[in-house]
């Protein structure tokens, strides 16, 4: 997760000292330890935790559930031994905190917020508010950012590493050119949607970041952290104007939305001076009526046509360029999507656009008890029931769940994502959660063949 070191940057300039540890779950209990001990301070304020993705997706396999339990096991411990020292996580989504006992939880982009926390701890003069949010069996003191202390837009985003935080020329950096999305997608649980004009970053913060990555680290490559990196024509203009300046190339990756790439295809230029050559594209169905339901609903054929006309131009060596990478996501089971349509589609990716990679997951929506956890829920999560698309599987209908349809060396991933989680066994006309699990679980068996 880049949050802690976008954290760590922000928090220097305030004028603390902040020591950013990665990858800590690679880390041994020993050496976890052993560095906790060389830089726990009489004055140390806290410990921070920064997370992405919940523990329950790092897989169900025996290795990964107990790296799970060292993992919340690491914290408590940690706990008990430094008890005057506070410990603070950080995520987009609460989901993703909620399995350590902590002493605060801070949801959203964190920085105007946890300055006023650190001023709270030093008994200096704060704004915090502190919300007691009821999770489980019990209480949490929690954080809400993005509604007591909105850190967007955000024109000076600017992560800078130290020579202690051992940044090395091979790494893939996160780089933000903005935050939030002019989109408003149903299925989305991202926090900040719909945003109106020019959210994006000054082109001075972003050259010299790119300016400093590649003087200390030699760092050129760089994954976008954006939620729609095409969503300004204006935007991509000037990214591409300061990339243009440096005496080195760059190379992104990001989410680009592909009915925007498809209809303006004046910005294409723009994107591949940027560096932006691998891509990847949201599609979510290639059928019409189901990318309707979500407010994706550009003509089909048009989008097939207009992908590969986009891999033509990034591929034209003549032109002068001949870089081009992307992933095509689809999401199984969204409303008027049956199994017929939907490979259909998965058919025509392979067929049309060999050797790019492709991502499939089945349709999410957050159950009764999962949506107690969600600070940013989607407009499906919100609204399933009212909107009549969805109804709820019956206990008849998950009591006839047949557990033979799968295969068996995956079997536990779509049992345990159905039949046990929190999350809602939603059900429409032309499709199930667990028709959905079925497909989804036939597909990866095919990939691995």
């Amino acid at each position: 997760s880049a949050g802690g070191h976008r954290i760590a940057s922000h928090l220097r300039e305030e004028g603390y000292d902040v020591e950013v540890l990665d990858f800590w779950p690679a880390w041994t209990r020993l050496q976890l330890l052993q560095f906790f001990h060389q830089n726990i301070r009489e004055d140390t304020l806290a410990i921070g935790l920064s997370s992405m993705f919940t523990l329950g997706q790092m897989g169900k396999d025996a290795k990964s559930q107990n790296k799970v339990i060292e993992m919340i096991q690491t914290m408590d411990y940690l706990k008990d031994l430094y008890p005057q020292v506070k410990f603070v996580g950080g995520a987009q989504n609460l989901s993703a905190l909620t399995v350590y006992n902590l002493d605060y939880y801070v949801s959203g982009y964190g920085e105007y917020a946890i300055v006023e926390l650190f001023k709270y701890f030093k008994g200096e003069f704060n704004t915090l508010t502190i919300q007691q949010k009821k999770i489980g069996g019990g209480t949490i003191n929690l954080i809400d950012c993005q509604n007591d202390y909105p850190a967007f837009p955000m024109p000076n985003a600017a992560v800078k590493y130290e020579e202690r935080d051992y940044i090395e020329p091979q790494e893939v950096l996160t780089l933000e050119l903005a935050r939030g999305c002019k989109f408003k997608c149903k299925f989305c649980s991202f926090p900040i949607l719909g945003v109106k004009g020019d959210h994006s970053r000054c082109a001075e913060s972003l050259k010299e970041e790119l300016l400093d990555n590649y003087n200390k680290w030699g760092l050129t490559t760089y994954t976008v952290s954006d939620e729609t990196i095409n969503d300004n024509p204006e935007k991509l203009s000037k990214c591409a104007e300061v990339v243009k300046s440096l005496p080195f190339d760059v190379h992104l990756a990001g989410y680009v939305r592909a009915d925007l790439i498809v209809n303006k295809p004046e910005t294409w230029q723009d994107m591949y001076d940027m560096g932006l050559r691998t891509h990847y594209y949201g599609i979510e169905s290639f059928y019409q009526p189901a990318g309707k339901s979500i407010g994706k609903g550009i003509n089909t054929d048009k989008l097939k046509e207009g992908l590969l006309e986009v891999q033509d131009f990034f591929r034209d060596k003549e032109a002068g360029r001949g870089d081009f990478k992307c992933t095509i996501s689809l999401i199984v089971g969204l409303p008027y999507e049956t199994k017929e349509t939907f490979m259909a589609g998965v058919d025509w990716v392979l067929e049309n656009m060999p050797g790019h990679s492709w991502s499939i997951t089945p349709l999410y929506i957050a159950g009764p008890t999962t949506s107690a956890m969600t600070t940013s829920p989607s407009e499906f999560d919100r609204t399933w029931k009212e909107e009549g698309l969805f109804r709820e599987m019956t206990d008849e209908e998950m009591a006839a769940i047949d557990e033979s349809d799968l295969n068996p060396k995956t079997a536990w991933n779509a049992i345990n994502q159905v039949v046990k989680s929190n999350r809602l066994k939603w059900s429409h006309d032309t499709m199930n959660l667990w028709e959905a699990f079925v497909l989804f679980e036939g597909l990866l068996a095919k990939i691995k063949n």
